[in-house]
């Protein structure tokens, strides 16, 4: 097999090894950075017309993808 394809071929398992080794030394937030994004997600929550019903969802999600993006450990409940 030719390398420039077998580079293709191995390139995405070194990718999710890497995405993986990062996710599993990612720290715990805060309780105050936590309620921070909470309390943003609920903005825009508000700006989006979320409703009631989908809100604890979308602010779950919204605070996960914040707190993914910092480096922190992803939450499984917000209180809102």
């Amino acid at each position: 097999m030719k390398k420039p394809l077998l580079a293709l071929i191995v390139a995405p398992f070194f990718s999710l090894a890497t995405t993986y080794a990062v996710a599993q030394n990612a720290v715990e937030a805060s309780a105050e950075t936590i309620q921070e994004y909470t309390e943003m997600c609920l903005d825009w929550a508000k700006d989006d017309d979320i409703s009631n019903e989908a809100l604890k969802p979308y602010v779950l999600k919204c605070v996960n993808d914040e707190l993914e993006t910092e480096g922190y450990k992803k939450v499984t409940d917000v209180n809102i």
